[in-house]
């Protein structure tokens, strides 16, 4: 289904007959006439799509290009100004329309123009990651299996804090870059996501199992599967199975909305036809004697490490609980 802004891209472009704005050639279209900011869906004379926000002051320089995206900023007739980013790859307006209507979605609820400015200068930071390197914008097969880990770890968080659902969607930091995926006050955990049959794990840096507070390391074992598989689950069905479990809670639901963009993933058709099933979720504790590399041991010259570990060797580390129920 496409979204609002896809549709006024596409009646630009169908209208042929309608006079381009002044704008350096730009047509466009106001997204919804009862949103309290000047939004716009806008197609160039090439056929480039873009999303604009009009502004009355000077709009602030972002460094957001990529090979994908734009960032364009321009003085309209009569003194206000335009901030928009246009998409040099039409294959791309599918995730690119999503991102948008996000953006224009959660625009409703800032209260000033400056806040509205500051909102679309971090969704664009962000967007410039999803289109880096000429990528186009979705999560790979491996980032989709380490999501999905993720995702099956907070949504036992959630369950197991029912009076306060909110606080480990909070300490879900991992999709920030944070060496652990989740830092809660007293403890952290890592995730990781395995194949069925693995007798390793990697790890990717040296930071990743060493913590100043307490440290579990969680393992999912995922089974590639078809969407139709009995048992068989797909990123959007995980997504909206958290966000059922926030939904009582106000603001919840668009914290996790950001924390799944800034972790890569945006609604699209594309996930629907990805699904993994859940095997065994394993739990070890890091502590003194489990096999590790930290940045204390590394010698002199040597920066940072990735690395694996054979589960035959921290079998005396995982959690009975969990290992008699598997």
């Amino acid at each position: 289904m496409m979204t609002k802004i896809e549709e006024r891209w596409q009646s630009i472009r169908q209208a042929s007959d309608a006079s381009p704005a002044p704008d350096n050639g730009w047509t466009l279209v106001r997204l919804d006439p009862l949103h309290p900011f000047d939004i716009y869906a806008a197609v160039d004379g090439d056929g480039l799509v873009m999303l604009a926000i009009g502004t009355s002051s000077r709009p602030p320089s972002i460094d957001g290009d990529t090979g994908a995206l734009g960032y364009i900023r321009l003085q309209r007739a009569g003194g206000r100004w335009l901030m928009g980013l246009r998409l040099a790859s039409p294959g791309l307006e599918g995730v690119f329309g999503r991102l948008c209507q996000d953006l224009a979605d959660t625009a409703a609820g800032v209260a000033t123009e400056a806040a509205l400015v500051s909102l679309f200068r971090e969704r664009l930071l962000l967007w410039k990651r999803l289109f880096r390197d000429g990528g186009t914008g979705l999560l790979q097969k491996f980032q989709i299996k380490g999501l999905l880990a993720e995702l099956l770890a907070l949504e036992e968080f959630v369950r197991a804090h029912p009076d306060e659902p909110l606080l480990p969607v909070m300490a879900w930091t991992g999709p920030s870059g944070t060496s652990q995926d989740f830092l809660f006050a007293c403890h952290a955990v890592e995730v990781k996501a395995v194949s069925a049959g693995a007798t390793c794990v990697s790890i990717s840096s040296v930071e990743q199992l060493d913590s100043p507070v307490p440290l579990e390391l969680r393992v999912c074992v995922l089974r590639e599967a078809t969407p139709t598989e009995t048992g068989a689950f797909i990123l959007p069905q995980l997504a909206a199975r958290i966000e059922h479990l926030l939904a009582g809670v106000p603001g919840a639901t668009a914290v996790f909305r950001d924390k799944l963009l800034e972790a890569g993933y945006v609604e699209h058709e594309y996930y629907h036809s990805i699904a993994f099933t859940a095997l065994e979720m394993r739990q070890y504790v890091v502590q003194d004697g489990f096999p590790r590399i930290v940045p204390a041991g590394l010698p002199a010259g040597i920066p940072d490490v990735s690395y694996s570990i054979l589960f035959s060797s921290i079998e005396p580390f995982r959690v009975p609980e969990l290992k008699d129920a598997a």
